[in-house]
């Protein structure tokens, strides 16, 4: 008799973080500072002051601005985060924040299905250059934005300085949307 194949686990589900997200959002981007210090310019100490209501106020409340949660199974496994500049001169410009996906969701293309999510994001809102930073030893990342279609344009030597005097260099990446 043939062995019946496992089924397979459902497909992540990306939406918008609400203010009933608040907890898992908190939870999360602790998680993503705790773990990977040397991806962000926001520490977990900082963030481990703060109480959901404090993160739910942190979400954005203008659109097209918007933090975006990729789900398994109902919990908050990744998030990718977006703005758009407001001022005049900058307000074809829009940036990239935050991404981050847990080593359980890894390897199920969930980044690249929130990056989409942004990207379309900016396209709908009008963005014609979709901005973001990536370390240098962040080869997965950097992967995911090679695939995408952002293109380094320049590197800022001594972006950060980690608690432990380590000095890190940040790509500088743009997606062009005009064309």
């Amino acid at each position: 008799m043939p062995e019946t194949p496992a089924p397979a686990a459902p497909p992540a589900v990306i939406r918008i973080l609400g203010p009933e997200d608040a907890a898992a959002f908190r939870a999360l981007r602790i998680e993503a500072l705790r773990r990977h210090p040397e991806a962000f310019g926001a520490s977990a100490e900082d963030a481990e002051t703060l109480d959901a209501a404090a993160f739910a106020r942190m979400l954005p409340r203008q659109p097209p601005d918007a933090i975006f949660g990729g789900f398994l199974g109902g919990a908050l496994a990744g998030m990718a985060g977006f703005f758009i500049h407001r001022p005049p001169k900058v307000r074809h410009k829009g940036a990239i924040w935050g991404v981050y996906v847990r080593a359980e969701a890894r390897g199920q293309g969930m980044a690249l299905r929130l990056m989409q999510a942004a990207i379309a994001q900016a396209r709908a809102a009008g963005v014609q250059r979709l901005l973001l930073t990536v370390g240098h030893a962040n080869a997965p990342a950097r992967r995911l934005y090679d695939r995408l279609g952002f293109l380094p344009y320049g590197v800022e030597r001594d972006a950060l300085r980690l608690p432990d005097g380590r000095s890190l260099d940040e790509e500088l990446r743009a997606l062009d949307l005009a064309g």
